[in-house]
């Protein structure tokens, strides 16, 4: 195949790993870039348009390379996850709700620059049980801080996902913290930059507001800092605003009541505290040194993905690619632990 039938069909091919056929809108969101499976040097010397994309996708489902239904797209003998795709969508539409329902008092949170929807609600592919993972942006110096801030505000509110809850349905995991100065993901991987690409902002305080389809700086930043997932994923930019929270100015007006009184010498001796006090439960969690996963505590991040599904995905996809003639390309994981 050539590189653009084989970015479309590997691209299809990774999502199957999660049960999600794709639109041919999400084909040219996600597609893999077709220079991962170019023999030049430079890759194809042309830019790929959405209308080269959506040729191509007819004629594979016209010789059946991929299956086809009602505008989306699956692997072959894989019917049955277009009925799937359509329930859910009807349940990401519920549990958007109940989410920001909840991300709405987070604005309280002193510290707090950005929040981003990430995991299954993210790519609007929840299950009944799923829980809502979170990516945030915490202003530099204070991670730890704004990291206890979050811990209260979604504790008090019920919402929070326990240490050892096994599932937690529609409750808040924190699972990535960065520093609003330390904003390029330093694991990088497939898999890394199809997260990136899924990324919802819903609340921004970059600009005081965050309306459908517009970027603040910070959401700009943090694009530009992580330009280098554009050779995994060809399009890949940040998505704009989907659901985004509306400000709320008296939740808002606490949590810069709280920055006023801790931008001092008291809030630096509490930020060294916590740190410490964090750091040692975090070095003291068996689930930290489990292979298969990653956990990252730094001053300037913090990553909890200790039972990673990368590994099964990356696998499956390599595997998928070989059963289909495609050789001589094998991804890698984002730097898991080993066991």
């Amino acid at each position: 195949m050539d590189p653009l039938r084989t970015s479309i069909f590997a691209t299809i091919l990774y999502y199957d790993s999660f049960n999600f056929p794709l639109t041919l809108a999400e084909v040219y969101k996600y597609l893999v870039n077709p220079k991962r499976f170019s023999a030049k040097k430079d890759g194809l010397a042309v830019k790929v348009e959405a209308l080269d994309i959506a040729v191509e996708l007819e004629n594979m489902a016209r010789i059946g390379l991929i299956g086809h239904k009602n505008g989306f797209y699956f692997m072959p003998e894989r019917d049955d996850l277009y009925e799937r795709r359509i329930e859910k969508d009807k349940l990401a539409n519920k549990k958007w709700k109940k989410f920001l329902a909840i991300a709405k008092y987070l604005q309280a949170a002193p510290y707090l620059r950005t929040v981003f929807a990430s995991g299954s609600l993210a790519a609007n592919n929840p299950e009944p049980k799923s829980d809502f993972d979170v990516l945030v942006i915490i202003k530099s110096g204070r991670l730890y801080t704004g990291r206890l801030f979050l811990w209260l505000i979604s504790s008090v509110l019920g919402a929070r996902r326990g240490r050892f809850d096994v599932v937690a349905p529609d409750k808040l995991c924190f699972n990535h913290y960065l520093t609003d100065d330390n904003l390029e993901l330093s694991h990088r991987g497939l898999y890394v930059a199809q997260s990136l690409a899924n990324l919802r902002p819903v609340i921004d305080r970059g600009s005081g507001t965050l309306q459908k389809r517009y970027s603040t700086p910070l959401l700009e930043k943090f694009t530009a800092s992580n330009k280098w997932a554009s050779s995994y994923c060809y399009n890949f930019r940040q998505t704009g605003s989907y659901r985004g929270v509306k400000p709320d100015k008296v939740l808002l007006a606490l949590a810069r009541g709280g920055e006023m009184t801790l931008n001092n010498i008291f809030g630096d001796i509490l930020e060294k505290m916590l740190r410490s006090f964090q750091q040692k439960r975090i070095k003291n969690n068996p689930a930290t040194y489990e292979s298969g996963g990653r956990v990252v505590f730094t001053d300037r991040e913090l990553e909890f993905h200790p039972r990673s599904f990368e590994k099964v995905v990356i696998d499956n996809y390599n595997n998928g690619l070989k059963k289909f003639g495609v050789s001589g390309i094998a991804e890698m994981d984002s730097g898991l632990t080993r066991g």
